[in-house]
């Protein structure tokens, strides 16, 4: 009976209405990987792992998984790749059902699976926007134009008020950073909610715009409930801002969804990785280059903090990688992402990120910059310093020694 229903090939889906999700399947032998993958294609549509009356033939043929393929590993027979053709109709282009179907329902299966990739055919990806600004619109809300942009999180995180936080930027941005954000963890408070933090750093971008000629970008951080992100991004355009982060994880991907459709065509959204790890271990859960890869760029995130995993030749190296890829490759008509890259950066990783990512990513910089060993301004002046002699193609000790505020953090941090 395994094989009547739940199997099929990607020929005969590739022009339907599909998302194919590709898994690791642990704890199942050879011999019983098919047997458990129909159970599994059919338990998380139409019906469970048993057989049972009342399911029709129309009930398969077009709201029932398909296994598409199955492969053991020659190297540990308890694990498989296993892809599944899932009906794109059976979701309603809800990010939430679509991840109760794929992870999140039949555990009387006792199939162990990771979600490690995620396809939709053309029919499928037309129920996606996307980002509405991408890559063209971070480089049109900083006027930088031809290397990377550097964004700083200012540091302290959270606790002080906008007067205090307006300080923080404004000697960050003397440094001549292209953005500045809030942290992750600060959000609406009642030391600092979004509006008055608004008013006062964009009043510190404008006295540094009349001094310098140039103010960063600040990215304020809107994470809320689904009714209150909406005011505060209403807020954010009637305080001229440009750009706004949420924590989408958190927030969930269809209620950032709806705020990015709403008010992406006014603003950037920067949708941050807080608590993706937790969905992602090695054994169960989503792998990175799908949640932050794949889900974040279909729901209209212009950028998508990600974890640096610096330069060793390790699997979460490969996973940054993969990731990345993910935000970038041609996907229909969906726009590419603005990668935005963060976690331990600081001036000495600069000539490798260039060279590992390319220019059109967001290089995140905290802690190196307000733990300057010289202050805040010379925090953001040894970023922009190693940055601007990468792109003419020196050498860091080269740069530094023309640089003070660079050599200290060479002398620092190396």
């Amino acid at each position: 009976m395994y094989f009547d229903y739940p199997f099929d090939n990607s020929v005969s889906v590739a022009d339907g209405d599909y998302v194919i999700a590709t898994y690791f399947a642990f704890g199942i032998t050879n011999a019983a990987a098919l047997k458990k993958a129909g159970q599994f294609a059919t338990g998380q549509t139409v019906g469970t792992w048993l057989p049972l009356p009342g399911v029709t033939r129309d009930m398969v043929e077009n709201w029932q998984a398909r296994v598409l393929a199955v492969y053991p590993l020659p190297a540990d027979e308890s694990v498989s790749v296993l892809r599944v053709a899932f009906p794109h109709h059976n979701f309603a282009s809800s990010f939430a059902m679509m991840l109760t179907a794929m992870v999140g329902n039949d555990v009387s299966t006792a199939l162990r699976i990771k979600l490690v990739d995620l396809e939709l055919t053309p029919k499928a990806l037309q129920a996606y926007a996307g980002p509405k600004q991408g890559i063209e619109g971070w480089r049109k809300a900083t006027g930088v134009y031809g290397r990377p942009l550097i964004l700083n999180m200012i540091k302290p995180c959270l606790g002080f008020p906008p007067e205090r936080g307006a300080e923080l930027f404004y000697q960050s941005g003397l440094g001549g950073v292209d953005l500045i954000k809030d942290d992750e963890v600060f959000g609406n408070t009642t030391v600092s909610g979004v509006a008055g933090r608004l008013k006062a750093y964009q009043a510190a971008a404008r006295r540094l715009r009349d001094e310098t000629g140039k103010a960063p970008v600040y990215v304020v951080n809107i994470t809320d409930t689904p009714k209150r992100m909406r005011a505060h991004a209403k807020t954010v355009i009637e305080e001229g801002g440009k750009a706004a982060m949420i924590n989408f994880v958190s927030t969930g991907i269809d209620a950032f969804r709806e705020i990015t459709g709403e008010f992406g065509d006014s603003l950037c959204f920067l949708a941050h990785y807080a608590g993706a790890g937790m969905m992602n271990s090695p054994r169960l859960g989503i792998a990175g280059s799908v949640l932050l890869g794949v889900m974040a760029r279909l729901a209209g995130a212009d950028s998508v903090m990600t974890m640096y995993a610096g330069t060793a030749d390790t699997y979460e190296l490969f996973e940054c990688l993969q990731t990345v890829q993910k935000q970038k490759l041609p996907m229909g008509g969906i726009k590419p992402v603005m990668t935005a890259l963060g976690g331990g950066v600081t001036p000495l990783s600069i000539g490798g990120m260039v060279n590992t990512f390319g220019n059109d990513v967001i290089f995140g910089v905290g802690g190196a910059v307000q733990g300057h060993p010289m202050g805040t301004t010379a925090g953001a002046k040894a970023v922009m310093t190693a940055l601007e002699g990468v792109m003419q193609g020196k050498e860091l000790d080269d740069i530094a020694s023309e640089s003070p505020e660079l050599q200290a953090a060479v002398n620092a941090w190396r």
